[in-house]
């Protein structure tokens, strides 16, 4: 067993176990992975299956298509705080899924293009957005090395790549001089993920190959020759019903003790701006300062 960050061969600190892995923390690094890696194969068998962005397979999202409204003011956040480093220019989305994110950067100004290793979600964003996404990897995807971007975004990404630095060191070599990479990703350190243990919403099995902390994402970014700008914590809007059902699940059995007034007409179809346990970081290629703490 290796650390796909440091290189590291032990020792690991057991931190549980599902699905078939253990989840272990490098002694050297603090980063914590499954064990074993699940292979890149595995992996794309995920993505690229038509269930992946319905929530059948028991993998990917659930509810994705329904909740669009949701997606859309939570990227609208990140295109905000992105423009306070980059205000305009070409972006380059990886893991772009139906083009949410990519809407949001267009209507911010942005000129847009997008990857995905999902072809039913490659499908439905090349309806809004034709000719600028395209299937594949950063290495597969030959249109998107025509130019180059101020901007790369990968939001919830980064935990899903079995080789983190190979993946940045490609993504850098894209980016204009100065120009800034954004990650979004569960943060294992976060009040979220310590209070809910084992039923943290981001322990996704295979998927979810390592988890991230502030300390870890920024060794991973300068070990890749990257410079982090700020780590902040994200949030995501959501539907209450939804936010309140996955409180449910994570305080049964006590939660059925608990009215559900949620359902209620009038708060039915509210958004709520909620903690994720995850993080936004940003960095560039070019000399910066001290890393500012979640």
């Amino acid at each position: 067993m290796t650390c796909i960050l440091c290189s590291a061969t032990g020792p690991f600190r057991p931190r549980g176990a599902k699905g078939g892995y253990e989840i272990q923390e490098c002694a050297a690094c603090g980063l914590v992975q499954l064990v074993p890696t699940p292979t890149p194969e595995t992996l794309r068998a995920l993505y690229e299956g038509s269930s992946y962005f319905d929530g059948d397979g028991g993998s990917g999202y659930s509810e994705y298509e329904s909740q669009e409204g949701e997606y859309l003011a939570t990227f609208r956040e990140d295109v905000r705080r992105i423009a306070e480093f980059v205000p305009s220019g070409r972006v380059l989305e990886v893991g772009c899924g139906y083009g949410y994110f990519l809407q949001c950067a267009e209507d911010a100004g942005y000129d847009v293009y997008g990857i995905d290793l999902s072809p039913t979600a490659i499908k439905v964003a090349s309806e809004r957005f034709p000719g600028r996404v395209f299937c594949g990897t950063l290495e597969e995807v030959p249109e998107i090395h025509e130019q180059q971007y101020d901007v790369i975004f990968g939001s919830h990404l980064i935990e899903h790549v079995t080789e983190p630095g190979a993946f940045l060191e490609s993504a850098s070599r894209l980016l204009r001089p100065g120009g800034v990479i954004v990650l979004v990703t569960p943060n294992i350190k976060s009040l979220l993920a310590r209070v809910s243990g084992r039923r943290w919403v981001s322990f996704k099995i295979p998927e979810h190959v390592s988890y991230y902390d502030p300390t870890t994402i920024a060794e991973l970014l300068r070990r890749t020759g990257l410079s982090v700008l700020a780590v902040d914590a994200a949030y995501q809007y959501y539907a209450l019903p939804f936010v309140a059902g996955r409180l449910r699940e994570l305080l049964h059995p006590v939660s059925r003790l608990i009215p559900r007034v949620e359902n209620l007409s009038l708060l039915r179809t509210r958004q709520v701006r909620v903690t994720s346990g995850s993080m936004r970081v940003l960095a560039t290629t070019a000399a910066a300062g001290d890393v500012p703490r979640v």
